[in-house]
């Protein structure tokens, strides 16, 4: 239903996404193990934001608070940890919520990547919304280690943490690993958070 929702022409397609989402949540809360939510829904309500129906300044604001608020809570939830496509969703989000000069986009992209680094979820698919989403000099900040003057930088040129976790675009269904990472060891905690602009 979200992912018929994300490719809508509603105005309040990220909200309505978002409402369904939390009533999945009760109805889990309530029993209904079907309804359990994972990644794949918190995704899919990060798509319906990535894409608004409106143009207009106030409606692609409450589409980039909804994907702030889906993507913290995803990864303080208990359903599962955003793996390299939600990370990917949520930077071409910002990209296509907020201008260029708009310094809350640099602010939003850098910390969500950061986040990803830290997960060991940075795959091809991040990387690319990277590159087409942040500033230039940022860019080259955030890779300084890997750009080379020769080649364009692809995931193999990363550090190996930060990619540790990344499976398969194509079969980025499968269950992610939680809160743990592949060789077993526990993630930390966030320490940073995404600047909130609005209350749900």
């Amino acid at each position: 239903v979200i992912n018929a929702i994300s490719k809508s022409q509603n105005e309040g397609k990220a909200q309505k996404a978002l409402r369904i989402l939390r009533r999945m949540d009760k109805l889990y809360q309530a029993g209904n193990k079907e309804a359990r939510p994972n990644a794949v829904t918190y995704t899919a309500v990060l798509n319906s934001c990535a894409f608004p129906a409106v143009l207009d300044f106030r409606t692609r604001r409450k589409a980039l608070d909804t994907a702030i608020f889906t993507l913290e809570e995803l990864q303080s939830s208990g359903y599962g940890q955003p793996n390299q496509v939600t990370y990917g969703t949520f930077i071409k989000a910002c990209a296509n919520l907020l201008h260029d000069d708009d310094d809350l986009r640099r602010e939003v992209i850098e910390r969500a990547f950061r986040q990803c680094c830290k997960a060991g979820q940075v795959g091809e698919m991040v990387l690319t919304y990277l590159r087409q989403a942040a500033p230039a000099d940022l860019y080259e900040e955030l890779l300084a280690d890997s750009i080379s003057s020769h080649a364009r930088v692809s995931v193999r040129d990363l550090p190996e943490e930060w990619r540790c976790n990344v499976q398969d675009e194509d079969n980025w269904r499968v269950k992610p690993y939680g809160n743990r990472t592949r060789n077993g060891k526990a993630r930390g905690r966030r320490k940073a958070s995404l600047p909130r602009l609005n209350k749900h």
